[in-house]
C-alpha cells in the first residue's frame, strides 16, 4: 500500500473512532480532535459516507465551530453491520447482536441440559438462533462476524483446550462453526471472562490507562487482567485463569480442576455445597440469596465462609497486580452485596498494613455480558487499522487483538 493511501486509511479509522466515541459529532469537531484542517476531515467523512459507514444526523445543527454556516452532525450508520456474540454457559446459551453503533438489536437465550452440551448440538442450536435473528431483522443488517465465548482455555486457533464444566477437551469449536456457518466472514472464539471484561470497557467507551481485574463468577470462576484498555494474555494466551489460583488444600467442593482452587471456594457449586454443609438446602443461587436475606443461620454461615475466601483471593491478586479496581460479574457475584463489609475486612487483613485496597464493584451487566463482549471484540476490529493494508501483513485476529 502506498504511503498516501496508508495514511488516509489510518485517518479514516481515527475518524470512525472519534465518531463512535462521541455518538454524533460535526466535521469541524472531528477536524479538531484529529488535528487536521476542516477540508481534509470533510473529505475523509465524505469517503466514509460513500462506503456507508457514516450518515448525516440533521436532528440538530452544530454551532460550536464559531461564526458562519452551522455544521451538521454525522454518526455511525447503525445498519452497516451486525456483530453476534454467543456465550455458552452451563445449561444455557446467550446470544446478542450489536449494530454498528454497538447497540444491542437482538437477544436470545436458550436453556439446555449438560447432556445437550456436545459441541455438535451447541453449534447446530447456535446456527438456528443466527437464522432466527436474520429472519427477525430482515435484510437491514449484514452479519460481519460471530464470536463464541465459553468457560475454558481457548488457544489462538479457536480450539477449546479444556472446558471441564462443559466436558469439552481439545475441541476445535471454531472449525465446527466455520463448517456450519460458512457465509459469516469472520468467526472467532474467546474465553467468557475475557469477553465479559471487554464488554464492561467497551459499553462505557472508557478505556482507562489503569490496571483492572475482572472476575466472572458462575459455575466456574474466570478472570481477566486489563491494562490501559488491553487484555493481558501472557506467553501462550492463557493469562487470567484466576479461578485456578490455589487458596487452600481443599475447597468446599471437588471440581475437575486443581484441588483448593479459588473457584472451589467461591464458585456456584462451592456456595451450594457449603450451604448444604451448614444445613441448608437451596438448589440455586437465587434461593440461597433469599435465605440469606431472611437471616437464615446456615446461609449467613455460608456467606461468612464465602467472603473469607473471596477476600483472601482478592488480596492475593491485589498484592501481585496493584489494580485500581476489581469488577465482579456473573450470577454468583450478587452475593458480594450481602457481605460487602466482611469481604473488605478480609481483603485488608490479608494485606500488609497500609497497602492500598482497590475499588471493588459489581458489574452492571447481566448474564449476557460475555456475549456482548464477544460481539464487541468484532466491532472493535471493524474500527481498527487493517495491518495488511498498512504493513503488508494479516490483520490481527479480533479475539487476540484486545
Amino acid at each position: 500500500m502506498s504511503m498516501p493511501r496508508a495514511v488516509r486509511h489510518i485517518n479514516e479509522v481515527r475518524a470512525l473512532d472519534v465518531v463512535f466515541r462521541h455518538g454524533r459529532i460535526s466535521r469541524a469537531n472531528i477536524a479538531k480532535e484529529l488535528g487536521m484542517v476542516r477540508s481534509t476531515a470533510s473529505s475523509i467523512v465524505a469517503s466514509l459516507a460513500d462506503e456507508g459507514l457514516l450518515v448525516e444526523d440533521n436532528s440538530q445543527d452544530d454551532k460550536s465551530a464559531g461564526t458562519g454556516r452551522p455544521g451538521t452532525f454525522v454518526r455511525i450508520n447503525p445498519n452497516y453491520g451486525m456483530f453476534i456474540g454467543a456465550d455458552i454457559g452451563v445449561g444455557r446459551m446467550n446470544v446478542v447482536a450489536l449494530d454498528m453503533e454497538a447497540s444491542v438489536i437482538a437477544q436470545s437465550t436458550a436453556d439446555f441440559s449438560l447432556l445437550e452440551a456436545s459441541p455438535d448440538v451447541v453449534v447446530q442450536r447456535l446456527a438456528d438462533v443466527v437464522e432466527n435473528i436474520r429472519q427477525r431483522l430482515g435484510n437491514d443488517y449484514r452479519i460481519r462476524g460471530l464470536c463464541l465465548t465459553a468457560p475454558g482455555v481457548i488457544d489462538r486457533n479457536g480450539t477449546v483446550l479444556r472446558a471441564p464444566i462443559l466436558g469439552w477437551r481439545q475441541e476445535p469449536i471454531l472449525e465446527r462453526l466455520q463448517r456450519r456457518l460458512p457465509e459469516i466472514p469472520l468467526l472467532i472464539a474467546e474465553n467468557d471472562a475475557n469477553a465479559f471484561a471487554i464488554a464492561e470497557i467497551y459499553q462505557s467507551k472508557d478505556e482507562r490507562g489503569e490496571t483492572e481485574i475482572y472476575i466472572y463468577l458462575d459455575a466456574g470462576v474466570g478472570g481477566a487482567i486489563i491494562n490501559s484498555g488491553q487484555l493481558l494474555r501472557g506467553q501462550d494466551g492463557y493469562a487470567g485463569e484466576l479461578g485456578h489460583i490455589i487458596l487452600g488444600d481443599e475447597g468446599f467442593v471437588e471440581l475437575a480442576t486443581v484441588s483448593g482452587s479459588f473457584e472451589s471456594f467461591i464458585g456456584r457449586e462451592a456456595v451450594l455445597a457449603r450451604y448444604r454443609f451448614h444445613g441448608g438446602s437451596a438448589d440455586d443461587i437465587p434461593a440461597f440469596m433469599e435465605a440469606a436475606r431472611r437471616q437464615e443461620k446456615s446461609a449467613l454461615s455460608t456467606l461468612k465462609d464465602w467472603s473469607f475466601y473471596l477476600g483472601r483471593g482478592i488480596a492475593t491478586l491485589t498484592s501481585i497486580f496493584n489494580p485500581t479496581r476489581i469488577v465482579l460479574g456473573g450470577p454468583v457475584a450478587a452475593l458480594f452485596d450481602l457481605c460487602r463489609e466482611e469481604t473488605l475486612e478480609k481483603v485488608a487483613s490479608n494485606l500488609l498494613e497500609g497497602h492500598p485496597i482497590p475499588e471493588i464493584k459489581l458489574s452492571s451487566l447481566g448474564l449476557e455480558g460475555p456475549a456482548i463482549g464477544g460481539a464487541s471484540m468484532l466491532h472493535k476490529q471493524m474500527l481498527s487499522v487493517d495491518e495488511n493494508l498498512v504493513f503488508g501483513r494479516p490483520k490481527i485476529d479480533a479475539g487476540r487483538a484486545q
